[in-house]
């Protein structure tokens, strides 16, 4: 007799919550309706880009809306693996601590590496107390949304930095790491900042520094990526994608000569960015508590800074001969030559484009 008085709750109401994050009132509304509007099945184990298609948002603003979402109590965060060799997923806890380099599947008992952008996907549940009925289990259905949008690789979340400053943590166990199969990774320094701290002081170096770092994270932020961490004056941001690296370097030049220009820097206090790039296989790592890269790629990526002399973007050849990454080069000139580098056996062919 309960179930028969039970009120339905109000979705609208719950999800008005999300203007404390930020979100605004008409596109809380219309997560809200979506989910109201939603059959049993749309409500558990979804898929981030179905909701980007419904609400008419990229898949990174999905996602930051779904991670407001998830701070503010009203969906659940799912790590899924996908078994490559049976194709079965299975839906581990919401902590991505809860995940091994190895994973055994549970319907085939298959052991194999957990690739971050391939087979660990995110997926979202709205919480069961917004829908008081049990929703239905229906796998065959996930997969074809799945099969028809592509799943949300969990390095796509990852890379969101509203995730990590509102879930510290979410972080693999310290021993752990995942496979990442393609990032592309991107290390800059200033030119000369020596010189500065010397000859300003370091009160006034340290804020020029700042206003620098500033430019960096938004730049990084808006295409796509995540500033890993600072390393003095320098930085490490991590993108999925060559062409989103390259879209960001030269938007940082940009960003640093605009930021010359408004804050007035001259001569010995002028700020030039050195910039390098590289793409592939790392793996995904927790170090000091924070996200982090590990491997040869990582290595690659800022011994190639080192050869940036300002002003400038040097990127290897694994970066030009990514399809979008050569459109957003179109007919720029480019110096190439193969280059020693140290700790790395083979020589590395590198480009660099005058900014």
């Amino acid at each position: 007799m309960l179930r028969l008085f039970s009120r339905r709750p109000d979705l609208r109401a719950e999800f008005a919550a999300l203007a404390d994050r930020g979100v605004s009132p008409e596109l809380a509304a219309r997560l809200a309706e979506h989910f109201a509007a939603a059959d049993a099945r749309g409500l558990t184990y979804l898929n981030p880009r179905l909701i980007a298609g419904a609400l008419g948002l990229g898949e990174r603003e999905a996602l930051r809306l779904l991670v407001s979402a998830l701070y503010a109590g009203l969906v659940t965060l799912h790590w899924d693996v996908r078994c490559p060799m049976c194709g079965s997923t299975d839906h581990r806890a919401g902590s991505l601590a809860a995940l091994r380099h190895e994973h055994q599947c549970p319907a085939c008992t298959a052991v194999r590496p957990s690739r971050l952008d391939d087979e660990v996907r995110v997926s979202f549940s709205l919480v069961e107390r917004l829908h008081p009925l049990a929703a239905a289990d229906d796998p065959a259905h996930r997969d074809a949304v799945d099969a028809r949008l592509g799943a949300m690789p969990g390095h796509a979340l990852l890379l969101l930095p509203e995730f990590q400053q509102l879930f510290p943590q979410q972080r693999l166990l310290p021993d752990e790491s995942l496979d990442v199969t393609r990032a592309a990774l991107l290390f800059t320094d200033l030119a000369g900042s020596t010189a500065i701290y010397a000859r300003r002081g370091d009160p006034r170096a340290y804020h020029l520094v700042r206003l620098h770092f500033d430019e960096l994270f938004r730049v990084a932020d808006a295409c796509g990526g995540l500033m890993v961490k600072t390393i003095g004056d320098a930085v490490m941001a991590a993108f999925q994608m060559p062409a989103e690296a390259l879209r960001a370097a030269m938007a940082m030049q940009e960003a640093i000569i605009a930021l010359n220009g408004r804050a007035s820097l001259e001569g010995d206090e002028r700020l030039i960015l050195k910039v390098g790039l590289h793409s592939g296989p790392c793996l995904s790592v927790t170090l000091n508590d924070r996200p982090d890269y590990f491997g040869g790629t990582v290595n690659i990526a800022a011994r190639v800074q080192g050869l940036s002399t300002g002003g400038d973007i040097v990127l290897t050849e694994a970066v030009r001969e990514d399809a979008e990454a050569r459109a957003l080069l179109g007919g720029r000139e480019l110096q190439s030559g193969e280059v020693r580098l140290k700790g790395i056996d083979e020589p590395v062919l590198v480009h660099r484009l005058a900014v």
